[in-house]
């Protein structure tokens, strides 16, 4: 029978072959009476988990004929790579599980009647959401939907409709109404909570405000009935978010009309309804829809109506809050007129219940009516916890990071106890004149044509000290920034230790020096996943990345290198030198060197208008340092002992002087390892650490280890470039040979991988570029970088003269 079986692909054949060797004719005569289209894709499918597992290849087989019942081509292949997620997730035994009960573990989830997941919604929904924050929220499932300012936790799965399509609208509105309480500071209630109020419902109700109770839970203290005042607050801030969404997100508000009438239909009528209950839902249906829905008694339909005037005035607020400055990232000078106003008319709708019937006592809403199913719960505390958190961290990167760019002088005339000098620090500050003076100053404003993107947020800033200027690399006014934003201002403490700090901060690496060894670990094992090309799907966090430190050497490489290639090194650092700083033409300046005829002609129109000419008219020539962070990955695998491991470094040392004559950042890691559990990622110069003895020592350590597993060193300099702020991002590779490990990473498996990951780096705005030694690289190296991302050397001994070259190239 086997003899009769043929299949196209070299994996369907070789498992055919196998099949046979061990006798199993079974599998083989089911195959046999396939058509040859199904057989090739099942042999296909059963190809990609085989390596994977066998005993999950077999079952695969077992259950196939059951899966080709109900399943098309395309589908099957969607089930095959649900169940190796299932199975690297959950082991065997439940991806053997979920093989045997297709149609409810996977059909019926496909067309949407068991919901959809947060694990499959996230792939999409997290981008949008870091898109609309401008910074990286997380997503976590949990029983119920909440945020700490950090992680959005949103339900594990969503099942109000059978299409897929539109329960991703609901976890997208429901995680914009999390991010909607970050943006217009509902969390931040315990701050806009008037003493006035406060003292009003005090004396109203004789109650005092639970101070062991973090908010809103001591501001639900304050009535009688806690549990009723809890859901008119919750109602007033669900309708003030949703009104400001309308005026943020119209489209997002416009798909989700279909998500709020399912949930209103989910709801207790409220003609089932009695006393406050029955107001209560009347209100949260009118939130959600606009329709209130019959049951409305006479007596009660006035005080409906002055109940729906009141939330109106929380929503216009909404739309003021939409309509101010936006709000940044926790910061402390949000505007909380919002949540403010959403607490004193919650006074005023608690008093129009209070006449009607109804047991809000407890936290449970009587008779099933509740808040609308939106808001989840407030968790302020886990908010203020981040914060402070968050907010400490930026204090100690702010006070190293100025520490270090500060010279050393600067804080040789300030006294060295941390108590006297913010006592020198806050003298500096009442004396201009004095030398000791240190404040931050923003420079002129550069006109919008001059900015790189619409993310540069303001002119750049400066640090005076004692009538020293100093201009504030990006990191550091990035960081200011974000203070600023959080706090109103820089605090003067802040500067002070940074003062104290000048020329003597720790310059922050991948983790502490290395231990006596040099091999030890810099952080626990990072896991990356590994892309599966024959099931076109992650191996889900299949490698473990070790970060390593590589221990410098004492040797006169370095030196020798130099001095051979001294000709070669003045010439670069000539060439360098040129590319040094960008020249660019500012328009519509107050001075400059040149008129701005378009200027003129506006500022004549406008006089003649009799409108006020502006008075910027002139063109500026502005020189800008430049704005790269590049890091060069050295391959460290056994292949590149002898010439071509001397060259690497000696290339390596050549753009490091260099490159100190250019200024730009940039970093040199190696990478090498043996199977998926070990992959070595060694840490040679970080981005922001000083060329040096010690970096001069590592270089001279480079050499030759195991193998060359490239797609996890490739993610995780894709992630370090990610969050480093520059206008160009270069990932170099420097490599004598393809992708290869001691396992199964060989061949279409290996390439197919790396070239994924080079695809996510693109994606993450990082421009790979690879410079590879082997002579067989034109088989598949523009497969992986692209046609012009890559530079074959066919003489390693040219590659010190030809590295300089190709940076100049890529950079200019």
């Amino acid at each position: 029978m086997s003899s009769e079986l043929t299949a196209t692909t070299g994996a369907g054949q070789a498992l055919l072959d196998e099949l046979a060797y061990w006798g199993k004719d079974e599998y083989l005569e089911r195959l046999a009476g396939y058509p040859q289209e199904v057989r090739e894709e099942v042999l296909r499918l059963a190809a990609a988990i085989w390596p994977v597992s066998y005993a999950l290849g077999y079952n695969f087989l077992d259950q196939v004929d059951q899966g080709l019942g109900c399943l098309t081509l395309e589908q099957l292949a969607e089930w095959v790579k649900a169940t190796l997620d299932v199975y690297e997730q959950e082991g065997l035994q439940a991806a053997t599980r979920y093989l045997a009960e297709v149609e409810n573990n996977f059909l019926c989830r496909l067309r949407g009647e068991h919901g959809l997941s947060l694990a499959a919604a996230t792939p999409r929904l997290l981008p949008y959401l870091r898109g609309l924050a401008g910074y990286e929220l997380a997503l976590a499932p949990g029983p119920e939907s909440w945020t700490d300012g950090e992680t959005i936790f949103l339900p594990p799965e969503i099942s109000l409709f059978k299409q897929s399509g539109a329960n991703f609208t609901a976890y997208k509105l429901l995680a914009s109404f999390q991010w909607g309480l970050l943006r217009f500071g509902t969390l931040e209630g315990a701050l806009a909570l008037r003493p006035e109020l406060a003292a009003e419902l005090a004396r109203r109700y004789g109650r005092q405000s639970a101070d062991q109770e973090p908010f809103p839970g001591d501001f639900y203290a304050l009535f009688p009935a806690p549990g009723l005042a809890a859901d008119l607050f919750m109602l007033l801030e669900t309708h003030r978010v949703l009104s400001c969404l309308q005026a943020e997100l119209p489209g997002l508000m416009r798909d989700s009309q279909p998500v709020c009438r399912r949930l209103q239909n989910r709801r207790p009528p409220p003609v089932a309804l009695r006393g406050r209950a029955r107001l209560l839902e009347s209100w949260s249906r009118w939130v959600l829809t606009g329709d209130a829905g019959p049951g409305l008694r006479p007596g009660e339909k006035e005080l409906y109506h002055r109940g729906l005037g009141l939330l109106a005035r929380v929503g216009q607020a909404g739309q003021t809050d939409v309509a101010g400055p936006p709000a940044k990232d926790s910061g402390a000078g949000r505007q909380n007129g919002g949540v403010g106003l959403s607490m004193e008319l919650t006074a005023e709708l608690y008093r129009l219940l209070e006449p009607l019937p109804g047991d809000h006592g407890g936290d449970a809403v009587a008779d099933g009516a509740g808040v609308v199913p939106l808001l989840g719960v407030l968790r302020p505390a886990a908010f203020q916890a981040v914060r402070l958190r968050r907010r400490e961290e930026r204090r100690q990167r702010f006070v190293e990071a100025l520490g270090a760019f500060l010279p050393p002088e600067v804080a040789a005339g300030s006294p060295e106890t941390s108590e006297e000098t913010s006592k020198w620090f806050d003298q500096s500050l009442s004396a201009p004149d004095s030398q000791g003076l240190a404040m931050l100053i923003a420079g002129a404003e550069e006109d919008e044509v001059g900015r790189e993107s619409p993310m540069e947020a303001g002119p750049p800033e400066y640090l005076v000290i004692g009538g020293r200027e100093f201009k504030l690399p990006e990191e550091i006014q990035a960081l200011a920034r974000q203070i600023r934003d959080d706090l109103g201002q820089i605090p003067q403490r802040y500067l002070s230790a940074a003062v104290g700090l000048a020329g003597g901060a720790p310059i922050r690496g991948p983790g502490p020096a290395a231990g006596q060894d040099g091999q030890e670990a810099l952080v626990g094992a990072l896991v990356y996943d590994e892309w599966d090309y024959r099931r076109q799907g992650f191996r889900k966090n299949w490698c473990k990345l070790l970060l390593k430190e590589l221990a410098p050497v004492q040797s006169t490489f370095v030196d020798t290198t130099l001095q051979r290639h001294r000709g070669l090194l003045l010439q670069l650092k000539r060439q360098f030198e040129m590319m040094r700083l960008q020249q660019r033409y500012l328009k519509r300046q107050r001075d400059g060197d040149e008129i701005d005829f378009d200027a003129v002609v506006d500022a004549l129109a406008d006089a003649k208008a009799g409108v006020s000419p502006g008075e910027k008219l002139f063109i500026r020539l502005s020189r800008d340092e430049r704005n790269i962070a590049a890091v060069f990955l050295v391959d460290m695998s056994s292949s590149t002992e002898g010439w071509v491991s001397l060259a690497l470094k000696e290339s390596l040392t050549l753009m490091c002087e260099a490159l100190e004559v250019l200024g730009d950042r940039y970093a040199i890691y190696g990478f090498s390892g043996m199977r998926r559990q070990r992959s070595e990622f060694y840490h040679v110069k970080d981005l922001d650490e000083q060329y040096n003895e010690q970096v001069r020592g590592r270089i001279a350590a480079i050499n030759p280890r195991e193998y060359t597993r490239m797609g996890p060193p490739i993610r995780h300099v894709t992630k370090l470039l990610a969050a480093t702020e520059a206008r160009v991002r270069l990932l170099i590779t420097l490599s004598d040979g393809k992708p290869e490990d001691y396992d199964d990473y060989k061949g279409d498996y290996a390439i197919e991988d790396t070239r994924h990951a080079l695809i996510e780096a693109r994606a993450a705005g990082v421009h790979p570029f690879c410079i590879t030694i082997d002579r067989q690289a034109q088989d598949y190296i523009s497969h992986l970088y692209g046609a012009v991302s890559y530079c074959f050397i066919d003489d390693v001994k040219k590659l010190p003269l030809r590295l300089p070259g190709i940076y100049r190239t890529l950079t200019t």
